[in-house]
């Protein structure tokens, strides 16, 4: 098995990044990490991605570490290797897809998927006449982020109109989602090819309406149920990701998905659940070299 993981540099390598080297390379010698930012992209009889003047075509598969800081490099890195037929976990379209806060729900709701009731303006007045017809708290998002930044729940009219007013200054487009009531929690699956290999739930800090880690959130053991699975896989499914984590929100009137993650942190998961995702990932690439 000839591995390359496309990410970081070794410098900036995470948790993440590091467990799945760990893994992969108790599979075989042949596994790299290739930073996504030194990949030379050749227009010329052709085309070719290389790295170390050798193409990215001679590894047997890339597994992609592409966060929203890398997506614009990665984009076009990926358009060559889908020419290439390099085999991977998604598409260049996926990173575009994934890395949009809206584009995601959008694909989603094609696909039938439920996702809350959510809205899309680059107008401030807009915004606020979409605002006057929603019930508070109401959320407004950054397009892109992650780990819950650039999510704000907002209380107050006031606090709303601000909001608004800031991501024009910004010259930010303005997203505007429903808040689904739930107990501060959210429901997370991690999904490797056709199976859920993990999952858990993350419980709000107190006084914080964010269930994520990175906001504070506890994670705790959790199993799906058959309907959250047949949603996870959906999902996975809808924006086209073999390897991703899909987000969701029990509300009074049901499940909500709210964000597909292509490059899921697996460090909180793996430590509450006991389960070896990393190596659950790596065993999923195999399988797909061996096919």
């Amino acid at each position: 098995m000839k591995l390359a993981i496309l990410g970081p540099s070794q410098k900036f390598i995470g948790y993440t990044t590091e467990r799945l080297l760990e893994e992969a390379k108790k599979e075989s010698k042949n596994v790299e990490l290739i930073p996504v930012i030194n990949v030379k992209l050749k227009t010329y009889k052709g085309i070719d991605a290389v790295y170390n003047k050798k193409s990215m075509k001679e590894w047997d598969y890339i597994l992609p570490r592409i966060d929203s800081s890398r997506a614009e490099i990665g984009y076009p890195v990926f358009r060559f290797l889908d020419a290439m037929g390099v085999n991977k976990p998604y598409p260049a379209e996926t990173i575009l897809l994934a890395h949009n806060k809206f584009l995601t729900l959008e694909v989603l709701a094609r696909a039938r998927i439920p996702v809350p009731e959510t809205y899309l303006t680059g107008s401030k007045s807009s915004a606020k006449e979409i605002l006057d017809k929603q019930k508070l708290p109401i959320i407004i998002k950054l397009l892109a982020g992650f780990g819950g930044q650039g999510v704000m729940i907002l209380e107050s009219e006031e606090a709303a109109k601000t909001a608004i007013d800031t991501m024009k200054t910004l010259k930010q487009q303005i997203l505007i989602e429903e808040f689904i009531p739930n107990p501060g929690e959210d429901i997370r699956g991690v999904v490797a090819g056709d199976d859920v290999i993990a999952s858990y739930k993350r419980i709000a800090a107190p006084e914080e309406k964010k269930a994520n880690i990175y906001a504070g959130g506890k994670p705790t053991t959790f199993k799906l149920t058959e309907e959250m699975i047949d949603i996870v896989l959906r999902s996975a499914r809808a924006v086209r990701a073999d390897i991703c984590a899909v987000d969701m929100i029990q509300g009074k009137d049901g499940l909500f998905v709210t964000e597909v993650n292509i490059n899921p942190g697996i460090k909180g998961i793996e430590k509450t659940t006991n389960i070896n995702v990393a190596q659950r990932m790596i065993n999923f690439v195999k399988s797909e070299i061996k096919s």
